[in-house]
């Protein structure tokens, strides 16, 4: 299946699931935007390795009570590799997609939370002109998935029945898809996907039946 066709069946799936949750009188459900930064974590000595970016991305949730959520997160992250000599910018967009459980321990207006997820990622790399992955020439876009886990810890101000702003930040363990995460430039730069990343956001979310 090609990335095209699972992210549309992923938008297709999660309007299905929306529809059903917000006509659900036991709890409720709850969809937001978020945005903000991306950054990656690893060592870049001797390598051309990822730089900081951004982050969007649409989150569902569904409160069974006051003190938990789960729900569905689709992001699309953007960023770039930068060499340290010799090297062109090369684009890349990862979007991960996660099912995701939320723990809230008070029920005060502002409310912390914690919370982990799992699901899979989708790495999209636009090469300049001479990339290889290893021994292979790769075409213009190259895209590979792989699994991916996440911990979060965020606060959540209620600012009416229907909306909320959450502040978040995310930690992601990306499992490695073998060598997809290595490229190497003919003039011997190489560079590195790293499989561990931080986002930063702030998002505006609707509840629905609050």
């Amino acid at each position: 299946m090609s990335f095209k066709s699972s992210f549309f069946l992923i938008i297709i799936w999660l309007s299905i699931i929306s529809s059903t949750f917000s006509q659900d009188r036991i709890g409720h459900f709850s969809v937001g935007f978020q945005s903000g930064i991306l950054v990656p974590f690893g060592t870049n000595k001797g390598i051309a390795s990822e730089q900081m970016g951004i982050s969007n991305g649409l989150t569902f949730k569904y409160f069974p009570s006051e003190h938990f959520a789960m729900g569905m997160s689709l992001k699309i992250m953007n960023n770039h590799f930068q060499g340290q000599i010799k090297a062109s910018n090369v684009p890349i967009t990862q979007v991960p997609f996660t099912f995701d459980f939320d723990w809230y321990p008070t029920e005060w207006r502002l409310k912390p939370y914690v919370g982990f997820g799992a699901g899979l990622s989708f790495f999209t790399v636009t090469p300049v002109a001479g990339l290889v992955n290893t021994l292979k020439e790769i075409p213009d876009t190259y895209t590979t998935p792989a699994y991916l886990a996440n911990g979060r810890a965020g606060l959540k101000y209620q600012l009416n029945d229907r909306f909320s702003i959450h502040t978040e930040a995310t930690y992601y363990v990306i499992a490695e898809p073998g060598e997809a995460f290595l490229w190497q430039q003919k003039d011997g730069t190489i560079y590195k996907q790293f499989s561990n990343k931080a986002s930063f956001t702030v998002g505006l979310f609707y509840h629905f039946n609050e």
